[in-house]
């Protein structure tokens, strides 16, 4: 036995055994596994969360490729809206243009009949004055270059009251 002993001795065999000892003293008075379990939960929790997180990050990227691929059909939609926008826009501005050009040529019109319906009656009127003026200066005339007319207007105006108190 004592060679065994010795053996252990001059071996590192005890000095692996007094190093474990140790070692295993350290663990139990630093509670060490308990650390080491605490330290594990938190990694596998982390772990857990990075998961999760990659997850969600995974689906968003799904999400944004679909829009993304979406993109195209979205923007000819809107190109295709907007053109059709400024279509009716421009429609409408003839529309409007042309029913304005209606009113000023309608106002026009309306206004030059107005002027030529009130020349008309000036023209009438100056005219009316004017043939007036010279079949009175004609009547005159011809009277006094013919008593005998005067006469006869009077014979006939006193006939045409004759007629009219019948």
């Amino acid at each position: 036995m004592s060679d065994i002993i010795h053996l252990l001795i001059n071996s590192n065999t005890l000095n692996f055994f007094i190093v474990l000892a140790i070692l295993v003293v350290i663990v139990v008075k630093l509670n060490l596994k308990d650390k080491i379990e605490v330290l594990r939960d938190e990694i596998r929790t982390y772990v857990e969360a990075s998961v999760n997180e990659k997850k969600v990050a995974e689906q968003n990227l799904s999400l944004i490729k679909e829009k993304i691929q979406q993109l195209p059909s979205a923007i000819e939609d809107i190109e295709k809206s907007t053109e059709n926008s400024v279509k009716s826009i421009g429609e409408k501005i003839k529309a409007d243009i042309q029913e304005q050009k209606q009113d000023i040529a309608n106002s026009a019109e309306r206004i030059f009949n107005l002027e030529t319906k009130k020349f008309k009656q000036k023209l009438t009127s100056v005219l009316s004055e004017k043939s007036v003026e010279i079949a009175r200066d004609n009547a005159i005339n011809q009277l006094k270059e013919n008593n005998e007319l005067h006469n006869k207007y009077i014979n006939n105006a006193i006939e045409e009251l004759d007629r009219i108190n019948l």
